[in-house]
């Protein structure tokens, strides 16, 4: 779905923004993770698909075949963990686990006090139902004690998950995003943090600037704190590049709101776009809900993180 169509912006030197910060959770929005190691050389990605699988025509968007229905990556580097594409059995354990690790410690919710079960659990299965359609989202799973691959019988513990979706200059009738569950009087707090996310993009036509019809929106970041610092946010970033090369998609973005997120967008090869200081943001009514975030935190501001990976 298209939410801005304006003048493109420039590209940011991304040396300017090498000394930014990460973390991830929503939209990078956010992401837990906050390790400096580096990355591992991984293995390659194993696509579980049949050589002649149908193509799905989505409705008022390009074609793709359903080429990620069973994808699934297994890395040498990191034998604890199976990564795969979220499917129908995963929403109710991935939506538990994001409002456990992703929206409590997520920077513009926590300076809010917003409660997710309040204000996301409503909503959250349904748009996570959406993403299994595009088929670019990913679920980490512990391994079973045995190194097998978790079984129906054995299901592996989530340690982290990457929420992908994609957004298209067809405007799609079915196609949902957190704008379309949120609004003023039922999520009032959840409301003020779509407001930021928005305005990040209102201002890029990203889609005229690099001449592309769909981009795909890393929309949540979230990496169990107990599992971190060993490449698994870098890993899923680097998952998600294969997963939009396979689906015939050239960039990607996201919208970082804490300095530990910008970081891991940076360090993964994305440039920062557009910036949004939180101690200046304000509403029509002068309202500066973030004024106090800036002040007392590392999280400054918002970053719109962008990378043509064609």
């Amino acid at each position: 779905m298209k939410r801005g169509d304006k003048q493109c912006l420039a590209l940011m030197d991304a040396g300017k923004w090498i000394s930014s910060l990460f973390t991830s959770y929503f939209c990078p929005w956010f992401l837990p993770s906050r390790s400096a190691t580096p990355p591992r050389t991984s293995t390659s990605v194993d696509v579980k698909s049949q050589p002649n699988d149908p193509v799905v025509k989505m409705k008022g968007t390009m074609t793709r075949g359903d080429l990620t229905l069973n994808w699934t990556h297994h890395d040498s580097d990191l034998p604890d963990f199976c990564f795969h594409t979220i499917q129908q059995e995963d929403v109710s354990q991935v939506s538990d686990f994001l409002l456990k690790y992703f929206f409590p410690e997520e920077p513009l919710g926590q300076s809010l006090k917003l409660d997710p079960n309040e204000e996301v659990r409503p909503w959250l299965p349904k748009m996570l139902e959406h993403e299994i359609r595009e088929g670019l989202s990913i679920v980490v799973r512990r391994r079973s004690a045995s190194g097998e691959e978790s079984t129906s019988e054995d299901v592996g513990e989530v340690v982290a998950v990457c929420l992908n979706d994609v957004e298209r200059t067809v405007s799609d009738a079915e196609d949902v995003n957190i704008f379309s569950f949120v609004t003023r009087d039922s999520q009032p707090n959840m409301w003020k943090i779509t407001r930021v996310l928005d305005e990040l993009v209102a201002e890029a036509d990203l889609f005229n600037c690099y001449q592309i019809e769909a981009l795909v929106s890393c929309q949540m970041l979230c990496v169990d704190p107990r599992f971190g610092g060993r490449g698994l946010a870098q890993k899923l970033i680097r998952l998600t590049e294969d997963l939009t090369r396979t689906m015939d998609y050239s960039l990607i973005i996201s919208e970082a709101t804490s300095e530990f997120s910008a970081r891991a967008f940076l360090k993964a090869g994305f440039h920062c776009q557009k910036t949004l200081p939180y101690d200046t943001f304000a509403f029509d009514d002068g309202e500066q809900p973030f004024r106090q975030l800036a002040s007392t935190s590392v999280h400054k501001t918002a970053r719109l993180m962008v990378k043509y990976i064609k």
